[in-house]
């Protein structure tokens, strides 16, 4: 039960750090500016895009690490960075993704593994994988995934990737989240000088989001009481919504009667038991707005550390996402692939197949 409350308290936490990730500007409050980056974010048509992740400390018993295969995961990318630069245009709609996964340590390897989507299909170009016997004729061309057939073959519709509608929900979502959470709690203006930005970044304010253990309480009783239920109640009244989400109403009826389920006493308890094995809880996200008011910036550092009967230890990660060139006349650094350079998924399987003992067999569907 612990983890269970625990992974819903940390989503949560995740979840709004993600949407405050993306605004501030100056002479106004850090929540009206917030309020107005978010706003000015669906301006956004076109913008190149870096980012990282890594995981800068983990400290988790051994035997946990053996009984949790999300754990063992966690473990194995500890010595990992992971980096990605980008470009994305709204009309027509592109989105480029080089991802880079360097593992450290005495079997050093970096991996690059280029992505490519529209609004119809997906290329993921096929690395070169040394502990894996890839065929050479393969390697380096680009996986293609039919987004529509896929889904057709599912019996179900295909994914919504409408880029306008998904910043209009998200701008919806900041204020509700906005119009519930005490901004003198969470919120604050950092000076710039001090926020530890690199070289490259021009921003004419930085805003703070910072939530630690001290106020976790307050923090899941304003989700559970009062954000959750207007967030059902948004998907509830916008059918453009659930189909962005892919959310059918019986759903959210669904959501709506178990969190109704939640009484104060199961919340309270639920904290209570928390408190006494969460022993450390602090996420905080720097988020830099340039002279536009488009938010350029984010520096999020989440760390945990947990005591109980089922895991003991912690952990520490590092996020950081950076834009620019936003509304200019981005370039694509590989565009949409040629037909020669692509590989089928029926290809694929047929080349692969033998590798995993025929283990492949549906993973178009399950795609």
């Amino acid at each position: 039960m612990f983890k269970k409350r625990l992974s819903f308290t940390i989503v949560a936490i995740i979840l709004t750090v993600a949407l405050v990730l993306s605004g501030c500007t100056k002479n106004k409050s850090p929540k009206d500016a917030l309020q107005s980056s978010m706003t000015k974010s669906a301006e956004m048509k076109s913008y190149k895009f870096k980012g990282s992740m890594k995981i800068d400390d983990l400290n988790v018993s051994e035997d946990a690490l053996a009984e949790d295969g999300a754990a063992s995961a966690i473990k194995m990318l500890k010595s990992a960075d992971l980096s990605w630069t980008g470009t994305y245009k709204a009309d027509p709609m592109m989105l480029e993704l080089n991802l880079k996964l360097a593992l450290q340590g005495d079997l050093a390897v970096t991996f690059n593994i280029p992505v490519i989507m529209t609004e119809e299909k997906v290329w993921v170009k096929i690395p070169n994988i040394p502990i894996l016997p890839i065929p050479e004729d393969i390697v380096g061309k680009f996986l293609e995934l039919d987004l529509k057939k896929l889904a057709e073959d599912a019996g179900q519709e295909l994914p919504n990737m409408d880029v306008s509608k998904s910043q209009k929900f998200g701008n919806d979502l900041m204020g509700i989240i906005f119009k519930n959470i005490e901004e003198d709690k969470y919120l604050s203006e950092i000076k710039v000088k001090d926020a530890g930005l690199p070289a490259d970044v021009d921003v004419k304010n930085v805003v703070q989001f910072h939530i630690d253990q001290s106020q976790l309480e307050s923090f899941v009783n304003t989700v559970i009481d009062k954000i959750a239920p207007q967030v059902i109640e948004l998907l509830q009244n916008n059918e453009e919504y659930r189909k962005l989400l892919n959310v059918k109403p019986e759903d959210l009826e669904e959501a709506k009667k178990q969190l109704a389920d939640v009484k104060d006493g199961d919340v309270a308890n639920g904290l209570a038991d928390m408190k006494k094995e969460l022993k450390k809880l602090d996420v905080k996200a720097n988020i830099g707005i340039d002279k536009k008011e488009f938010p350029v910036y984010t520096d999020a550092k989440i760390q945990a550390d947990i005591e109980s009967a089922d895991l003991t230890g912690g952990i520490t990660f590092h996020l950081v996402s950076q834009m620019s060139n936003i509304n200019e006349d981005v370039k694509f650094d590989i565009g949409k692939p040629k037909a020669e350079e692509i590989v089928t998924m029926d290809k694929l399987q047929e080349q692969l197949g033998g590798m995993f003992g025929g283990g492949l067999d549906g993973i178009d569907s399950s795609l």
